[in-house]
């Protein structure tokens, strides 16, 4: 198959509403590099629908300073790639990391010798989100680490490769539900679980079956961004048994307060917010609250530029 692979830059006030923009426009996930600007690139095949989402996703993008976002640094580049080409150019820069105490992460085609400490995760990304080059991947890794203690239920919302999925398995959570809304990054995190021999605890489901599944969890993950963490927290919170805990990750900086406040509307009190260059990770524990603070919830998705608002054209 042929990729469109598209490639824009931006200011990081921008960078996820660009991410979130590109997502929409069927991109199974995005690739960012660079602190300011921020370069961001995505991939759609080319079927009969990619002009049609190559010209939403344009429209989409002219749209930033009418929310008051700093537009992109200039056009977008556009080059096509074979599935070989796009693998290959992968496999120049992704080599074995060690992220946090014990975590490895180790491309499917690099060999590696473990220490005795160490937890591998062998990866293939394939066309999804997450090596853990980024930070909000790297921050999640970390997090995980600290959190996941062996016997844990756990979700993951919005898996990409599903590497968060398998480091929670791997530091010896019980059972790991995950899912994500594009086909083809479900299709990946299955392979990946099966390379890693995971199949028993990681369990990647479709949309409406972790909706049933993914209940009374001990931890959940959702390396996002902002808008949808803000849209889904109600249902986060529901998904948590007391004491719970809420990693959310895909933040910038500069969106943390307004998070926070809506993680607060749900019952889900903060405990710590690590950070890297821009990105947060928000950790927070879930009290058992009654009720949702829906005016508080309200008011910080109105504060947070509204990209939601143009789901339909960018669908």
């Amino acid at each position: 198959m042929r990729w469109a692979e598209m490639t824009v830059e931006c200011a990081p006030e921008s960078v996820e509403a660009v991410c979130y923009a590109f997502i929409e426009a069927g991109c199974g996930g995005v690739m960012m590099t660079g602190e300011d600007p921020v370069k961001v690139q995505g991939s759609l095949p080319v079927t009969d629908e990619l002009t049609g989402r190559m010209n939403a996703l344009r429209a989409h993008l002219d749209r930033l300073p009418e929310f008051g976002l700093p537009g992109l640094k200039d056009g977008m580049t556009l080059r096509y790639a074979e599935d070989e080409d796009w693998a290959n150019a992968w496999k120049q820069y992704f080599k074995p990391s060690k992220i946090g105490r014990r975590l490895v992460i180790k491309p499917s085609w690099e060999y590696y010798e473990p220490q005795p400490e160490e937890l591998v995760l062998e990866l293939d990304p394939g066309m999804a989100f997450g090596t853990g080059g980024h930070p909000t991947t790297r921050l999640c890794l970390q997090v995980l680490e600290d959190y996941i203690t062996p016997g844990m239920r756990v979700a993951d919302i919005g898996t990409g490769s599903g590497i968060l999925s398998l480091a929670a398995a791997r530091l010896g959570a019980e059972v790991v539900f995950a899912t994500d809304i594009d086909l083809l990054p479900r299709k990946i995190a299955r392979e990946n679980v099966a390379i890693n021999a995971l199949e028993s605890v990681v369990h990647i489901l479709e949309m409406d079956t972790f909706d049933t599944q993914a209940q009374d969890c001990d931890l959940l993950v959702a390396n996002i961004v902002a808008n949808t963490i803000i849209e889904l927290a109600p249902e986060i919170a529901a998904r948590l048994r007391p004491g719970g805990i809420f990693l959310a990750s895909g933040i910038v900086d500069n969106h943390c307060a307004l998070v926070s406040e809506a993680l607060e509307a749900v019952g889900l009190k903060g405990i710590e917010t690590r950070r890297e260059d821009i990105w947060v990770c928000l950790v927070s524990r879930y009290e058992g609250q009654a009720e949702t603070d829906r005016s508080a919830l309200t008011r910080a998705a109105q504060l947070l530029p509204p990209i939601t608002a143009e789901k339909g054209q960018a669908d």
